[in-house]
């Protein structure tokens, strides 16, 4: 699309919405009431416009491959914020016009669009005493088909269950989850990621054509919740599939895991608990690989006054991988020490502490220091963490993290760093840093202006040739009432992808957003 017609388009949206754009995915008390954590599982927004904006809060490396179960959390949720319990219905349309000038994102700037889609969700929760049942539905229709896409009319096709019980003595709960969805059209920096625990990896930024299907199970089963004595049992599968892609990256995987855990307390202040973790990871790459973990650790955690609290946890880890190489099935296995050692203090103003992880991975043995920092501030928070990784390589890294928020009597700022070295399920070694800032006021009760800012990267490291990879995504929207329950929106977004030995590609995107959303008890 040249840039006339671009400069066209952005008029036309202009004079159309009152040159706007819509809060969404920025913690912002101009468009959530205070106390209201819209990232946090279970929340509901019933009013905002689902316009894709998004700004994705950087996470702690996860420790345990196993997550405790959630509640479904789909895109349109069901408990349209309400505490109250019984069944609660929740429904949900966005239509959205917009125009791009390289949909695809590609360094040609080829595949300019005009589009017309409509997003559908259907959100079901019922709470009770004891456990809550959620299931959520979504999808987008297309009026006009991307370009490059199949003649498929309807897109990010998503459902997801969800069942947690709350017994006298243990918990349990399951969930299944589907996500159905063009690679093209998948941005990196939904909050709403389908396997949230993931870190950043290979596949997140890559640039291709064709679908991605994602299947996930999970369960959690803990007793002797008020007994000296516990056990928790905990088990996740994973499946991730692509068709119609080119990329040497996207390839089928599946991955399930099991974890068991003894806890026993010898005292009121000392617990003591022995885990046991088994993975089994299989690809569709070209060595048709098949990794299997197994881990078993001793961990202890003691409150050394009612501030201070220390953990340490350490034990060993199998790793046996079978690969085709040249033809010839090849197993190898790589055995390591793995643990961790920390000590926190509770402050009035937050908290203080250090960690220490020896990780252990199929191309080596890994070791990160960390310093951590939180103040809860008068009108915001501050959560810093600092230090040093020394990779497999023996090369001293610096890894951290910092997370910033700062509410106005009109206005919100956010911003966060988060830096990585991890080795990714492809066994690369990966430095990955993510970024973003977010800033919202409200300039009336009726309507707010929003600008956000995402960067992420991913480096592989070790190579004999550089392989970096930046995604950076600009927006600025107006967002205004119409009524109630109508949210009309209208911004600008500005996408650029930069990748080692390929051009960068650009692409600037005007948008017009109108949504609803309403909630039903029977």
């Amino acid at each position: 699309m040249g840039a006339g017609c671009l400069t066209g388009s952005l008029a036309l949206f202009t004079i159309g919405a009152g040159f706007a754009l819509a809060q969404q995915g920025v913690r912002s008390s101009d468009a959530y009431p205070s106390g209201v954590d819209p990232l946090e599982p279970g929340f509901v927004d019933t009013g905002l416009v689902n316009s894709g904006e998004t700004v994705t809060p950087v996470a702690d490396p996860v420790q345990d491959p196993v997550p405790p179960v959630r509640g479904s959390t789909g895109r349109a949720r069901a408990d349209g914020g309400l505490t109250e319990g019984g069944p609660v219905l929740t429904f949900g349309i966005s239509s959205t016009l917009s125009a791009t000038d390289n949909y695809s994102l590609r360094p040609n700037n080829g595949d300019s669009a005009e589009l017309f889609d409509t997003e559908l969700s259907f959100g079901y929760v019922n709470r009770r005493a004891i456990d809550e049942l959620r299931f959520d539905l979504s999808g987008v229709l297309r009026a006009i088909d991307p370009p490059g896409a199949s003649s498929r009319s309807f897109d990010n096709q998503r459902a997801r269950f969800g069942y947690d019980r709350q017994g006298v003595n243990s918990t349990f709960g399951f969930g299944l989850d589907y996500d159905f969805s063009s690679v093209d059209a998948i941005d990196p920096f939904e909050d709403d990621r389908f396997f949230e625990e993931d870190p950043l990896d290979e596949t997140d930024l890559t640039q291709d054509r064709g679908d991605r299907q994602q299947i996930g199970a999970r369960f959690s089963y803990e007793t002797g919740l008020s007994d000296p004595l516990g056990f928790i049992l905990s088990g996740r599968y994973r499946e991730r599939s692509y068709s119609g892609t080119t990329d040497p990256d996207l390839f089928d995987t599946d991955l399930y895991s099991l974890s068991g855990t003894t806890r026993l307390n010898l005292s009121p202040v000392t617990e003591t608990r022995l885990v046991l973790r088994y993975e089994d990871y299989t690809a569709d790459d070209a060595a048709l690989t098949n990794r299997r973990t197994t881990s078993a650790s001793l961990g202890l955690t003691h409150a050394l006054s009612s501030t201070d609290t220390f953990d340490v946890s350490i034990g060993v880890q199998n790793i046996e991988t079978d690969e085709t190489i040249l033809g010839t099935r090849r197993s190898d296995t790589e055995d390591g020490v793995i643990g961790s050692i920390g000590l926190t203090r509770e402050l009035a103003t937050g908290s203080i502490g250090t960690t220490f992880d020896l990780n252990n991975s199929v191309n080596g043995q890994s070791a990160t220091w960390l310093a951590n920092r939180a103040w809860l501030l008068p009108r915001g928070s501050v959560e810093l963490s600092l230090g040093v990784t020394s990779d497999v390589d023996d090369t001293i890294r610096p890894v951290g993290s910092v997370d910033f928020t700062h509410q106005m009597l009109r206005s919100t700022f956010s911003a966060s760093l988060s830096r990585q070295v991890a080795t990714s399920s492809q066994s690369n070694e990966l430095r990955t840093t993510q970024a973003s800032l977010g800033y919202g006021y409200e300039i009336n009760s009726l309507s707010s202006v929003n600008f956000t800012a995402n960067y992420a990267e991913v480096e592989r490291l070790g190579g004999a040739i550089a392989d970096d990879t930046t995604r950076t995504n600009l927006r600025a929207t107006y967002s205004r009432a119409l009524t109630p329950d109508w949210q009309l929106s209208s911004g600008y977004e500005y996408r650029v992808r930069d990748e080692t030995g390929v051009s960068t590609a650009t692409s600037n995107r005007v948008f017009l957003t109108l949504q609803r959303d309403f909630t039903i008890r029977p």
